[in-house]
């Protein structure tokens, strides 16, 4: 049995790696029920409907600027203004990872005499919550390559979402695509999803149809000058 601790998750928010900011945190999906019970029915009957649920951030305020009180202020009024990934379990390929795009809620300070300043945000996903797995970790790349795989146990029908996170980029004229592939054998791999070219710190979710094979991996193409990206990337099957 592998539990984790919470000391070693880790929380990425757009294009800035939120951890050090972080101090606890809660992800909850639902999904809304619509009931059909009749009276020739002895109990409650229900049909699934639509995705939805919450995400809850706590942690130390900073107003320096491009510090988290920026950050977070950026995205009031914005359309899936936060491109939210936690991690329950690290970096590391292969944990898990909750991956969503929602809408800023609620933003609070709070102070008393004797506590350090802190800050709340609650937020409300579009599209709901998706679980999936880190299939390249908090890392810098500075050539083109791929990531070790992550192993479903067997094919999936239903799609999926990925998403990605730049933090830093480095060099002259630099350039990252990254892509997720599939593989039904993990030898030969077909593209999945691919981002949108990166520049600049950034970040991006894409979504996919249809079948996704047992295996995903991340690829990473690097040009330009000593080009440095330090990023982060999940997927999520549905």
């Amino acid at each position: 049995m592998a539990f984790a601790h919470s000391k070693n998750s880790r929380v990425l928010v757009n294009s800035t790696h939120l951890s050090g900011r972080i101090t606890g945190w809660s992800v909850a999906g639902e999904r809304g029920l619509g009931e059909t019970t009749t009276l020739l029915d002895v109990g409650s009957r229900f049909l699934p409907g639509l995705r939805s649920g919450s995400i809850s951030l706590n942690g130390l305020f900073d107003g320096a600027e491009g510090d988290i009180d920026e950050k977070i202020r950026a995205t009031d009024g914005v359309q899936n203004g936060l491109l939210a990934s936690v991690l329950p379990d690290g970096f590391t390929i292969g944990k898990p990872a909750f991956i969503t795009t929602s809408n800023l809620s609620s933003y609070s300070v709070e102070s008393s005499v004797a506590e350090t300043v802190s800050l709340t945000v609650e937020s409300t996903p579009d599209d709901g919550v998706d679980h999936g797995r880190v299939v390249h970790g908090h890392t810098a790349e500075t050539s083109t390559g791929d990531s070790a795989s992550v192993d479903n146990g067997a094919s999936s029908t239903n799609g999926g979402v990925a998403a990605l996170h730049v933090t830093a980029v480095t060099g002259t004229t630099p350039s990252l695509t990254v892509k997720v592939q599939h593989s039904a054998d993990n030898v030969s791999f077909a593209d999945l999803i691919t981002f949108t070219a990166a520049t600049a710190a950034t970040s991006e979710r894409k979504t996919v149809t249809g079948t996704v094979n047992r295996y995903v991996r991340e690829q990473h193409t690097l040009s330009g000058t000593t080009p440095n990206f330090t990023y982060a990337a999940a997927f999520a099957r549905r």
